[in-house]
């Protein structure tokens, strides 16, 4: 994808300007610029995306497949940028412009360019649902593909010669090949973050008996559909979650990839149900399944730290796609011990996470609140609270 958005900014002004706007951020957090610069190449992006509404590129006859992937990059790297600056408004309506390009589009003449983008932006909807977001891309029968994108093939589409394929890192390819499985695993997992949230008090009215009831109803089916999930993991995960991936089996890095790959995976599975009871099941005691999802969270996320640590001491820190299952996490843990070691692990990811330092103030106060009043609290309530605002859990 990196050689297809090189392409890209080479061809597409509105990506190309986007690039530099998220390049821009990037590199002034990087060196701490309290005046980023990336604003400018932000609003040239902007600019691009509006010239194409006035020549109507997005209706269906008139975009092409590269055309769509132009405005999908441009997009994801807008609504990225929004979500990073807490520009939750922003985001939304951002996001909300990929839908409407995606829905526009010939979804037969997709390309695996196209269908990685749109894999992406689902994952910036995940997060933007859970700060008041409509979840577009999370519907639970979307499906956009279900095939591996190899790199390889990804570079052929976006014009690529065939020394840039001779090219290419071989380990690599073998990577997204292992992988693939996994990361359609994981995007149905942010399907089910978007319906969970569209039940909770800031998506849905709730409080009479009618709707206490029909919510009840619909995180019913909610942990039946996780069930089946869980029935069609791929194959590859329970090796990785064993640790039965080893060196006489792929390369050791690879080995380190993929078994650190689809433990994130897993806990963002197990997330899902603390996230349904928090929200479905509020004044209840947790399931016996929900504790278990807690302990699997805990144990994978002790094992990807201890692992990490011995093998490289730089590679500590969790993968950013971690601080979801630690905040859920988190907020059903009440040993005081495991509280603070939460704490370490979601500062020490602010390297990869922007927002790792406020969401660990938001979850100090979360369990400060819950110990008081005996009772769970809503995390959105805490961050409004606290920064008079929400935020996307990056």
């Amino acid at each position: 994808m990196r050689q297809v958005l090189i392409s890209m900014s080479t061809t597409s002004a509105m990506a190309h300007y986007a690039i530099l706007a998220f390049t821009a951020l990037l590199l002034s957090k990087k060196t701490n610029d309290e005046l980023p610069k990336y604003q400018k190449y932000y609003d040239s992006a902007r600019l691009e995306l509006s010239k194409q509404h006035t020549e109507n590129m997005f209706a269906k006859e008139n975009v092409s497949p590269t055309a769509l992937e132009h405005i999908l990059a441009a997009l994801f790297f807008l609504s990225y940028i929004d979500l990073l600056e807490g520009r939750i408004v922003d985001a939304h309506s951002n996001l909300k412009e990929a839908y409407d390009a995606f829905q526009e589009a010939d979804k037969s003449q997709l390309r695996l360019a196209s269908k990685r983008l749109i894999y992406w932006i689902r994952l910036l909807d995940a997060r933007a649902v859970s700060a008041g977001g409509e979840g577009l891309f999370l519907s639970e029968n979307d499906d956009i593909g279900t095939h591996s994108s190899p790199a390889s093939t990804d570079i052929t589409e976006a014009g690529g010669n065939n020394n840039e394929i001779c090219d290419a890192n071989v380990e690599d390819v073998l990577f997204d090949t292992l992988y693939q499985p996994g990361f359609l695993f994981f995007q149905k997992i942010q399907s089910f973050m978007g319906r969970i949230s569209k039940i909770d008090p800031w998506h849905r009215s709730r409080g009479t008996v009618e709707d206490e009831t029909e919510v009840m109803n619909i995180a019913a089916k909610i942990s039946r559909d996780l069930g089946a999930l869980w029935d069609m993991r791929p194959p590859l995960m329970d090796y990785a979650l064993n640790g039965k991936l080893t060196p006489e089996n792929i390369s050791p890095s690879l080995v380190f990839t993929i078994t650190r790959t689809f433990r994130t995976y897993f806990a963002n599975y197990n997330a899902s149900k603390i996230h349904l009871h928090r929200v479905a099941y509020k004044h209840l005691p947790l399931s016996a399944d929900t504790e278990q999802a807690i302990s699997s969270i805990r144990n994978t996320a002790r094992l990807m730290v201890e692992t990490a640590a011995s093998l490289n001491p730089e590679q500590r820190m969790l993968p950013v796609n971690m601080l979801w299952p630690l905040l859920m996490w988190g907020c059903e843990e009440t040993d005081p011990e495991m509280r603070e070691w939460l704490i370490v692990q979601i500062n020490g990811m602010e390297q990869v996470a922007t927002n790792a330092r406020i969401t660990a103030q938001v979850l100090r106060e979360v369990q400060r609140r819950q110990d008081g009043e005996k009772m769970r609290v809503d995390v959105r309530t805490v961050m409004h609270d606290i920064f008079n605002s929400c935020f996307a859990i990056m």
